[in-house]
């Protein structure tokens, strides 16, 4: 642990400052054990003779107190400067698996489209149109490809939340997480995890899939268009997505719950209905809302400068080989998107995760007063640290 920020040859306070101070090393609320004959503890005076570290600084995660909504978007971006090459690193790695399915699926669904324009380009003269098997092949092919994506994307995001989660805590308490952990905890946790994001993906379905069929049901009966049954498709699109989001909103804490509180799949989301209860819905809400919309602007940024270039590149391949590299265009346009969606999603990953936990962190002090055992679990790592 650091010293709190000092100017040089100024002497260190002797006793820190509490939970809601500045940030320094000793702002968890208890003075610091003496050490006359070895180091000092933490936000002591150093001993005669020993060396002053000046102008170090050692901040929490956020503070172990109700926090306010700037220090749980601080969270998310400190996370970055606190534990670098391990949140970037398991993001990295689970991420790039993922990725590396995604775009195999994803080339194996453009595989017909793709000798489709092959053969257009070979035969211009030929007939255009697609025996009717092929289509039905290609609808299903899309939606096989699809489902396969969202389940992988789904894999990737609960497992790097279970490490981040875990490790987001550790570096709010002063007992920082080893990497070998955060991966044990990965392993141990993955599973359930993936569990309840599965679980809560299926009550989506149905939320949206109830209002969005009785609105459909009028034209289906009627076989005709008009006011009376595209406002009906239009009132239970807005109410099944209206659905989804309270759904969303009522459980975005599940997954800390699981991993922090060591619960179940269904005891994940009780408790996340549970922190979620009342007037709290609203802030976590707004606030959890907040943490995604920056994540997808940020995410949508890079990836749409991935993008362009390999919009680029595909439309020079194209006249470059006069329209005859239609494979060769298509891939690099594949894969160069992948590859930017890749980096931006890796990338902010840590973002949502730590923003998520953090946001957990204050429900739970503002509500069950868990700052106590927060500031608790502290105290003993700094006397812990202190002691060594």
């Amino acid at each position: 642990m650091s010293s709190p920020w000092t100017a040089p040859g100024a002497e260190v306070p002797s006793e820190p400052t509490g939970p809601g101070g500045s940030g320094g090393p000793g702002s968890w609320g208890r003075p610091a054990p003496s050490a006359p004959d070895g180091p000092a503890g933490p936000g002591g005076p150093a001993p005669t003779g020993a060396p002053q570290r000046e102008l170090v600084q050692s901040v929490p995660l956020f503070p172990l107190r109700p926090l306010g909504l700037g220090e749980i978007l601080g969270a998310a971006v400190r996370i970055y400067r606190l534990r670098t090459r391990a949140v970037l690193g398991v993001s990295a790695a689970v991420y790039g698996v993922a990725f590396v399915l995604i775009t195999l699926s994803t080339g194996a669904g453009m595989m017909p489209m793709i000798g489709d324009m092959q053969a257009a380009m070979q035969d211009p003269t030929g007939s255009s149109e697609v025996p009717f098997t092929g289509t039905v092949g290609d609808i299903v092919l899309t939606v096989v490809t699809s489902v396969i994506t969202g389940l992988v994307t789904m894999v990737a995001a609960s497992l790097v939340t279970v490490a981040l989660t875990r490790l987001a805590l550790g570096e709010a308490t002063g007992t920082p997480l080893p990497t070998s952990e955060m991966w044990a905890t990965m392993r141990r946790r993955g599973l359930p995890a993936l569990g309840v994001s599965l679980l809560i993906a299926l009550m989506s379905t149905i939320l949206f899939t109830v209002p969005f069929a009785l609105g459909l049901a009028p034209i289906l009966i009627v076989q005709e268009p008009g006011w009376l049954t595209i406002l009906p498709i239009l009132l239970g699109t807005v109410v099944g997505l209206l659905a989804m989001l309270w759904l969303w909103a009522r459980t975005v804490l599940a997954i800390p719950a699981l991993v922090l509180e060591e619960t179940g799949v269904l005891g994940a989301i009780r408790r996340g209905f549970a922190l979620t209860r009342g007037r709290r819905l609203w802030r976590v809400l707004g606030i959890a809302v907040l943490l995604y919309v920056l994540y997808m602007v940020v995410t949508y940024t890079v990836s749409g400068v991935f993008g362009m270039v390999a919009g680029i590149a595909y439309f020079a391949i194209l006249l470059v080989s006069a329209g005859e590299a239609v494979v060769l265009g298509v891939a690099l346009l594949t894969i160069l998107s992948m590859l930017g969606t890749y980096l931006a999603t890796f990338l902010l990953a840590p973002f949502l995760s730590a923003g998520y936990t953090a946001l957990y962190a204050d429900v739970r002090m503002r509500d069950e007063a868990w700052d106590v055992e927060l500031t608790r679990r502290a105290r003993d790592a700094w006397a812990a640290d202190g002691a060594r």
